[in-house]
């Protein structure tokens, strides 16, 4: 059994934060206050209100790092660069603690004792008295840290999940309707005619076929996949495609060798070129053409999809709710956010006699 972190609103990170860092600083201050506090003076109680406002100060000042920390995981990736930076933001707020601390209690010290500090300041008792604050302001920051990489853990744990569960529901709706029964005794149908006019393309077909359907079965704890292998399963499924409709389809590849290594989202690009066949085949010109086209720019890989036809909306889809191009397209988007979250584009690039699919994803994964 484990436990998943739910997934938490900007209000509710902020009420998090405040609950936290209040009654973390609280229960510090009144364990030093009762630990080292000095009782049996004159003026107890302004020593009393001083030492507490020693720790007023440490709240607030961790109130201006939660949004310094913030900028830098925002800005700073690497692990070393953050420790080295952190580090001397905390030194700098120690002098800072310390020094409006002294600042203030010299308002209400007696003259003798404010006169006697200032003549044996220096900037080694300075920095001796200052290190002393570094470390309450470290274990703040490594709670702050070690909170906020579990939280961000935790949901992209949750993304994996989600991601993997889309994955396979992409699989099973793919066996549901994509490999459905006219898909199947239509591929069956075309390689039982070609027994006996052409025996090597029916084995082939039927092969086609069989590595289509192997590949969609194997391998369902895998979100991502190499892309070297979801293109290979296309060209199965093209493959009998192209035996099934003839001179009516015509498919060309431009793949760049330099993206097949990189990975995608399982059965990503299935259902794209299902419906670039399929609406395609009602709204172009014959031959359909289907161009299929992978290449990097910058650190974007980039897939492009094209059919020649028109575009078909939502609404005019004939009859074919819960399975059209919408619902498919839906899938796809949902797909990408769930996975990539601001790292990915998706955009339909729509023409006179062409519709493209373009697909942009950030990153090695």
């Amino acid at each position: 059994m484990h436990f998943v972190f739910p997934e938490m609103s900007h209000n509710q990170k902020n009420l998090l934060f405040w609950i936290l860092n209040t009654s973390g600083w609280v229960i510090f201050a009144l364990v030093y206050f009762f630990l080292f506090r000095k009782t049996g003076t004159n003026d107890d109680l302004v020593n009393k209100l001083l030492f507490l406002f020693t720790y007023l100060v440490g709240f607030v000042l961790t109130i201006f790092l939660r949004y310094i920390f913030r900028f830098i995981r925002k800005k700073i990736k690497q692990i070393s660069w953050t420790i080295i930076t952190v580090a001397g933001i905390l030194l700098v707020f120690c002098f800072l603690w310390y020094g409006i601390d002294i600042w203030i209690s010299l308002y209400f010290w007696i003259p003798e004792m404010a006169q006697k500090f200032i003549q044996k300041i220096s900037f080694m008792l300075l920095l001796r008295m200052s290190v002393q604050n570094f470390i309450p302001l470290l274990a703040w920051s490594t709670l702050y840290f070690g909170i906020s990489y579990w939280m961000e853990w935790q949901r992209e744990k949750k993304r994996a999940e989600e991601a993997l569960h889309l994955a396979q529901k992409s699989q099973f709706e793919m066996l549901r309707y994509q490999l459905n029964p006219h898909f199947l005794f239509n591929s069956l149908n075309s390689a039982r005619a070609l027994i006996d006019e052409d025996p090597r393309s029916a084995r082939d077909m039927i092969t086609e076929l069989s590595e289509f359907l192997r590949y969609s079965l194997v391998d369902k704890e895998t979100a991502f996949r190499p892309l070297r292998d979801e293109l290979r399963a296309l060209q199965h499924y093209l493959s009998i495609e192209k035996k099934r409709f003839e001179e009516k389809l015509l498919i060309r590849y431009e793949v760049d060798p330099a993206t097949e290594q990189r990975l995608i989202l399982g059965f990503l690009l299935h259902p794209l070129i299902e419906n670039a066949i399929k609406y395609g085949m009602k709204t172009s010109e014959t031959p359909l053409k289907l161009l299929i086209r992978t290449f990097t720019d910058q650190d974007f890989l980039m897939i492009r999809i094209c059919n020649s036809g028109t575009w078909i909306e939502k609404d005019q889809h004939d009859g074919e709710s819960g399975n059209g191009t919408g619902t498919g397209l839906d899938n796809v988007r949902k797909r990408l956010e769930n996975a990539y979250r601001d790292r990915h584009l998706f955009r339909i690039e729509k023409s006179e006699n062409q519709v493209c699919i373009v697909i942009g994803i950030h990153g090695p994964e």
